[in-house]
């Protein structure tokens, strides 16, 4: 992968054509790459952990599922797999994602799970207000621009009660914090700074889960590696990734 805990995922507001310098700053290198793109967040021990970590919140949060910056659709269509009798819906800027994640599903058979083209701060007409009970996102909000449009996007759409899992690299990391200051395309995520614009919005902060020692270029580890990457983990500063829980009051 190109960065340490978390894809190069593409920037959720803008467009799919953009120039080499583009390219450059929103980290969009994948663009034209979707099975590549794919490639990267298929496999691999995060991913597995990945998978597992959002497999357990959709035993907690029933209902529908929107994911923002669904990419190429290899969380979704992992989760309908196991979820046949829940609805999800993927958001994806780059309509040849949305193409290849549609296609994907088709093959595999997926009735459950459609991939819609379009951002963060401008949710498909698909997204009705007040209908989605649980929404996902990964490694999406530190590249968008506009986060106050996201979290009112997201606002309109949560079901009262519904739950927002925001998932990003944790920026209190020193090398995750390096890697996203100095990376072209890449930018830190500020938790608290989010967690404010989201509260004035009407979320509150139910929890947070501290995730990855492994970076996402390890395909696979031992037990023994596992088992203490899951204490070493808790430590603010040692874990790769955050996860935040957002309830919509």
């Amino acid at each position: 992968m190109s960065e340490p805990y978390s894809s190069a995922m593409p920037s959720s507001d803008h467009p799919a054509a953009r120039s080499s310098e583009e390219q450059r700053r929103y980290n969009a290198s994948y663009d034209e790459q979707p099975e590549a793109y794919e490639s990267l967040r298929a496999e691999g021990h995060m991913t597995r952990r990945r998978v597992e970590y959002f497999e357990d919140v959709l035993r907690r949060v029933p209902g529908t599922v929107l994911e923002i910056g669904s990419g190429t659709g290899t969380l979704l269509r992992r989760l309908a797999g196991s979820h046949p009798e829940r609805r999800f819906t993927g958001v994806e800027p780059l309509p040849n994602y949305v193409d290849f994640a549609n296609a994907r599903s088709k093959d595999l058979g997926l009735a459950n799970v459609v991939f819609e083209v379009g951002t963060g701060e401008a949710l498909p007409a698909g997204a009705a207000d007040g209908s989605v009970d649980l929404i996902v996102s990964v490694d999406a909000l530190h590249h968008v621009e506009d986060l106050d449009a996201v979290i009112a996007e997201a606002s309109r759409v949560a079901a009262p009660g519904a739950r927002w899992r925001a998932m990003e690299p944790n920026r209190l990391h020193p090398y995750v914090f390096l890697w996203h200051t100095v990376t072209a395309g890449e930018r830190t995520f500020d938790a608290g700074d989010f967690v404010r614009r989201a509260q004035a919005a009407g979320w509150r902060l139910a929890g947070k889960d501290r995730l990855y020692i492994f970076p996402s270029t390890v395909q696979q580890v031992p037990p023994w590696a596992e088992r203490l990457e899951r204490r070493l983990e808790r430590v603010p500063f040692l874990s790769g990734g955050l996860a935040l829980d957002l309830v919509k009051e």
